[in-house]
């Protein structure tokens, strides 16, 4: 399995603004430190190497799988929540990617798992070592506002951490984790079989 991102969301689940509001600062201060901070408090939880293993915004991935499964089988696709599927593919014995009718493509949740299936049989597939790939969007809608509220804090209150703690927190010689509040804000949404 291998993540490509395809489509980047068009809006930030927090804006630079919002965090200049939480920490008082005023628009023009240290903006592109701010900026810095909040990328990287937003890929801290967002997409593919985001620790909570979802999309925020929508935004477009491609995901390849090392096997085409057998008909009636399933694959889980890696991101979630999954809002669509723009495209299936398989690698044909021919020698090239063989679209799989949109008709006959079925995205289904099982238990907070996003799983695409085929209607009918898949497409024989040739030698190649993912065979299967699927374009998909992924994420809670198209704006901020469809982030869930806690995800949305823990992203200010992340950034707003890295802005402040500019090294390495320490207490009494020893380094110590971020906020536990911003771990317990995320934990509902994380994606734990991963």
């Amino acid at each position: 399995m291998a993540l490509t991102l395809i489509s980047p969301p068009a809006v930030a689940p927090v804006e630079l603004a919002k965090l200049q509001a939480h920490l008082r600062v005023e628009p023009g201060d240290d903006d592109e430190f701010l900026q810095h901070c909040l990328d990287t408090a937003i890929a801290q939880f967002d997409g593919a190497d985001g620790e909570l293993a979802r999309a925020l915004v929508s935004q477009t991935w491609r995901e390849t799988f090392e096997a085409v499964p057998a008909r009636g089988q399933s694959v889980e696709l890696f991101l979630a929540p999954v809002s669509s599927v723009a495209r299936v593919e398989v690698f044909t014995s021919a020698g090239n990617w063989e679209a799989v009718p949109e008709a006959s493509i079925e995205l289904f949740e099982d238990d907070g798992r996003f799983r695409v299936a085929a209607a009918s049989a898949w497409p024989r597939h040739g030698l190649h070592r993912a065979p299967l790939r699927i374009e998909y969007v992924a994420g809670y809608g198209a704006t901020a506002n469809a982030v869930p509220k806690p995800v949305c804090h823990a992203v200010l209150l992340f950034a707003a951490h890295l802005y402040k703690a500019r090294e390495p927190v320490v207490f009494e010689g020893a380094p110590v984790e971020v906020p536990l509040s911003i771990g317990r804000l995320v934990a509902n949404f994380k994606t734990w079989w991963r």
